[in-house]
């Protein structure tokens, strides 16, 4: 090789390599916590076998990482497979739920990404930007959702992603934000578990995301949309509007698996069932079952809904 080839191909792999580093910086973590010692809420979506499976699993590796979105930087976790020489590997984009700080991504959240990544995927998800000192003023589908597009353009840029076959799914607030995200782009298909598809009705029935709360620890109140969203009184029509799927359900051309509690006490399931209304009118591909047993996140150690969404995403793989 010429000494002016030679320097332009070191050029060009520094530049390969700083980009990297810029936009995707990773850790290997692992599930440490003792299941005895996980919260009442880990304890509900998880039973200790399942736990303890996804904590001495030597398969996957989970890793902290973050990344670039609109000049700052975002955390996310993720689960990919150890053995990826060679492969291509289809991925899920995780939408966490909760607001702020209040269901941040943690450890906690691994035995979902592991349950999913061993069924045949690797598993990227974003904490949105709205935490730690900002999680006070969560705009719950504003800016953040950059966040979760940002995720997907560097996962498609990911040596050992299949490109061709890129899912999304999200829980509860998170459900909100897959919508606004399929408003964006088109993917292989999503699925939703007690998602927001209409925020007029979910602010009537929990008026505290608009005025917020103030009776938890510091870190996790919440200064509620209407003291955080400029003059939200004149423009609260179109605030709400653009965070509620079903009023343009018509954008959406992903196909959607929308998964509810008929006894969900956190989300109306009336929303849900709006949303397959629109969908079903305007010729959208979707599939909707509704559980008669009470629950908000569905947790896949007391339902299928896990399985359901993996059979749904692997009908729609190309090949």
């Amino acid at each position: 090789m010429k000494k002016n080839q030679f320097l332009i191909f070191l050029m060009i792999l520094s530049l390969q390599v700083f980009s990297q580093t810029e936009i995707y910086n990773k850790i290997e973590i692992e599930l440490k916590q003792p299941y005895e010692e996980i919260s009442s809420l880990g304890k509900y979506r998880y039973d200790s076998l399942s736990y303890l499976e996804a904590q001495s699993q030597k398969q996957f590796i989970y890793e902290k990482f973050s990344y670039k979105s609109d000049g700052l930087e975002i955390e996310g976790l993720s689960c990919i497979p150890k053995n990826r020489k060679g492969k291509k590997i289809p991925v899920i984009i995780y939408n966490r739920g909760g607001t702020g700080n209040y269901g941040r991504l943690s450890e906690e959240d691994l035995p979902d990404f592991y349950w999913l990544a061993k069924n045949g995927f690797a598993v990227f998800a974003s904490n949105y930007r709205f935490v730690d000192e900002l999680g006070r003023v969560d705009q719950v589908g504003g800016d953040d959702v950059n966040d979760v597009l940002n995720l997907i353009k560097l996962v498609k840029e990911i040596e050992f992603v299949d490109t061709s076959n890129i899912f999304m799914m999200g829980i509860s607030r998170g459900g909100q934000m897959t919508y606004q995200s399929l408003k964006e782009i088109k993917l292989n298909a999503a699925a939703v578990l007690g998602g927001v598809a209409d925020l007029e009705l979910q602010a009537k029935n929990r008026p505290i995301f608009i005025n917020g709360w103030s009776d938890l620890e510091e870190e996790y109140n919440y200064k509620g949309l209407q003291n955080i969203l400029p003059d939200f009184e004149n423009n609260k029509e179109h605030y709400l509007n653009m965070r509620s799927a079903v009023k343009w359900a018509d954008q959406i051309n992903t196909p959607v698996y929308i998964l509810h509690s008929r006894q969900d006490g956190r989300v109306s399931v009336m929303g849900a069932i709006e949303m397959a209304r629109q969908l079903q009118l305007h010729k959208k591909e979707f599939k909707l079952k509704i559980y008669d047993k009470k629950s908000h996140s569905l947790p896949y150690s007391k339902f299928d809904s896990f399985q359901e969404i993996v059979n749904w995403f692997k009908s729609h793989f190309k090949f």
